[in-house]
Parts: C-alpha cells; structure tokens; sequence
C-alpha cells in the first residue's frame, strides 16, 4: 500500500528540476546588419507587468535554452528575463578581430530599445562563452556602461584585451559602477587558461573606483561545461 501511494505521488507530483517559463521569439528585421535576426525572448512564470527586471542578453543564443534553464533552476532574485540571441555569421559578430562594431550596434540601437519597451528594467546583464566571452570584453570596452554586469565564460581570443591601461581608460570613463565576471574551466582550452590568467594578473595591482571584478577558475570544468557554471556563480557573486 505504502508503495502505491509512493507511486501515486510520483505520477501526479510536477517535476522538481523543470524550470517553470514561457518562450517566445521576436523576429527583428535589422537595419544596421541589414538582415533579419532571431531573438528568444524567456519569461518566469508568474512574472507580472509591474515587476522591476533583470534583463539577461545571451549571446550565442542558439544554447541559451539551456543557460536560461539554469537561472530558472538555481536563482531566486528578482524576475529575471532572457534575451537570447541567434547566430547568423558567429566568427564575423563575435570575433574582436574580424567586424564585431556591427553587432555591437546592433544590439545597443535596436535590439535593447526593441526588448526594454515592454519591461521595467532593474539591471541588464550581458553573458558571452568562448568567442561571446570575447565579445563580452569587448562590448565592455568599447560601450562603456551599457551594461550593468558582464560575464565571460571561458573567452577566447582576448590577447589585445588584456593591456591594463584599456580598464584604467575603461574605469575613467564610468559614471556608474560595472561588475565584471570572467572564468576558465581547470579542464579548459591551453590558449583560454593562458590569456585568462594573464588578464587576472594584469588586474590585480590596479584600483578601480567604477569596475568591480571577479576572477574564478571552476574545478573539473572544461570549455564545453564552463558555461553554465560561470552564469549561475556570476549571478550569486554579485
């Protein structure tokens, strides 16, 4: 009897690890690119119209499900809505090295207004893994403040990314504070482990009034699970 009633309860009781939220997607027909971009757009169950967000922009939007999922399942902040967005010419948007100005646009003058009409906005979060992790520094740098936090999971390449005076020149620029969060897997790629840890250095004898910054490397991880590990800490470090 006990076991019927333990089957019962397991047949009828809702899944413990499904994360509870909607997915819609916004097509958006842009003119900085000149081409039509896929946006998944993920909303909490229960979120109300009035609620104060975090807006969350994924980059490499096509394994956001999965990201996304992950901050459904372990945060219990504020509502948080994610903003995925799909890959037409990944080497060409991400790359700091090939033609990433576009894309940066791109998601400064047309996708973030597209997005924040619809939402009361309490902070916007920007998350990028491996060449999105470059871009992340780089979206950064190049638009200081656009974001209130940037997180870099895992980023290649970041070589020129790591001079000191760029975050010296970076912190002056501020008028607010910034959070910075970047990571490598201890199983991860040579080259992300090296630059990584050569941007940790550089960083650590400098005194930042504007940027607030956070290194970690994540024990067992490699450059295909350092993702969603770096998202989910990122989220409870700041």
């Amino acid at each position: 009897m006990h076991s019927l009633i333990a089957l019962l309860v397991m047949l009828t009781s809702p899944p413990l690890t499904k994360a509870d939220y909607s997915v819609d997607t916004l097509v958006m027909a842009s003119v900085i690119l000149n081409e039509t971009r896929n946006i998944l757009i993920f909303q909490p169950a229960g979120y109300q119209k009035t609620d104060s967000v975090t807006i969350l922009y994924l980059l490499d939007g096509e394994f956001s499900p999965g990201r996304y999922d992950k901050i459904s399942l372990e945060y219990s902040g504020r509502p948080v809505i994610g903003i995925g967005i799909i890959n037409t010419e990944r080497n060409r948007d991400l790359l700091p090295a090939k033609q990433p100005e576009p894309f940066l646009s791109f998601i400064e003058k047309e996708l973030i207004p597209a997005v924040e009409k619809n939402y009361y906005l309490a902070e916007r979060i920007l998350f990028g893994h491996s060449f999105g992790g470059a871009f992340t520094l780089y979206a950064m740098i190049q638009s200081p403040g656009l974001f209130n936090k940037y997180i870099a999971s895992s980023p290649t390449p970041i070589m020129n990314m790591v001079d000191t005076r760029i975050y010296l020149h970076l912190d002056n620029q501020l008028n607010k504070s910034v959070a910075f969060y970047f990571s490598f897997g201890s199983k991860d790629m040579k080259q992300v482990v090296r630059w990584c840890k050569v941007l940790n250095n550089n960083l650590q004898p400098l005194t930042f009034k504007h940027i607030h910054w956070i290194h970690e490397v994540n024990e067992g991880e490699n450059h295909n699970t350092n993702d969603r590990v770096s998202l989910t800490k990122a989220f409870q470090a700041f």
